[in-house]
């Protein structure tokens, strides 16, 4: 009998262990896809604050299996074998599809870099649709990359109809991005509900100095805010005349885009206040 229980805590302890080591080896996987570059064994380390041994090993599995290249110089980078995983994902979500049009002539119509987003697990903002802009200086950014939320217009028009969200993310550390970055939580608080009663949020310079937004929520057939679309506005350009511009025309977009994906108008007593 002790000898059933021993085995059996064993096991209990490998499976234990399995599970911390793949998801460490995921972690070391998503910290290299968020830095867009390439990092050395030490920034990795740093990141993920596990022995310098135990990231070396996950590493060299991730090297092994394909997902990660080493340069000659020892720092390690994404491969195109999970960028067409995670290429693959996002052609799968419909919504993707459906929105391409909406966003191509909200792109026309104000001339602005446009972009979908939906909330990460880790309460920040993943852009997964983007339609450039045609003016000659635009806006810089990258399908996939990983955005705070309380500081993006994406990403406060998501959390003002995801409360539980919003409380975890205003809850955790509020780094400050610019110089123009709110990290005053009741002020955040005051921003998002602000963001909940116009139905979109305006953010300036505030997750990258030389960039703002305009953005609004697109709603599910059940009423759930589930993703956001808006415009990304260098600052130089974005005075009032501009935004105020802009709001009409991404309000018409989100909500053409939530219609076509089966949410009414007067379902609101639905809508979203769950994460």
């Amino acid at each position: 009998m002790v000898e059933l229980v021993r085995s059996a805590s064993q096991n209990v302890l490998t499976r234990n262990q399995m599970i911390a080591s793949a998801a460490g080896t995921l972690e070391a996987l998503e910290i290299l896809g968020n830095a867009g570059g390439q990092l050395s064994l030490r920034e990795i380390v740093a990141t993920m604050r596990r022995p310098k041994a135990t990231v070396h090993r996950m590493l060299s599995t991730l090297v092994h299996t394909g997902f990660v290249e080493q340069d000659d110089g020892g720092r390690y980078r994404l491969t195109l074998k999970a960028w067409r995983i995670g290429a693959a994902a996002v052609r799968k979500l419909d919504l993707v599809e459906r929105a391409r049009p909406i966003l191509e002539k909200l792109a026309t119509e104000t001339g602005e870099t446009v972009h979908l987003a939906v909330l990460d697990s880790s309460g920040g903002v993943v852009y997964v649709a983007k339609v450039e802009s045609a003016q000659s200086i635009g806006v810089q950014t990258r399908l996939g990359q990983l955005n705070p939320s309380w500081c993006t217009a994406t990403g406060r028009s998501l959390l003002a109809f995801n409360d539980a969200v919003a409380v975890r993310v205003l809850a955790g550390p509020l780094a400050r991005r610019t110089r123009k970055t709110i990290t005053d939580v009741r002020v955040l608080r005051a921003r998002i509900a602000e963001a909940r009663e116009r139905g979109y949020a305006v953010t300036i310079a505030e997750n990258h100095p030389e960039m703002g937004g305009v953005a609004a929520p697109v709603r599910d057939h059940a009423g759930a805010a589930i993703a956001a679309c808006g415009v990304a506005i260098p600052e130089y350009r974005m005075d009032e005349g501009v935004v105020a511009r802009a709001i009409p025309c991404v309000l018409r977009a989100a909500a053409a885009l939530s219609a076509e994906i089966g949410y009414e108008q007067g379902n609101g007593s639905r809508n979203a206040r769950a994460a």
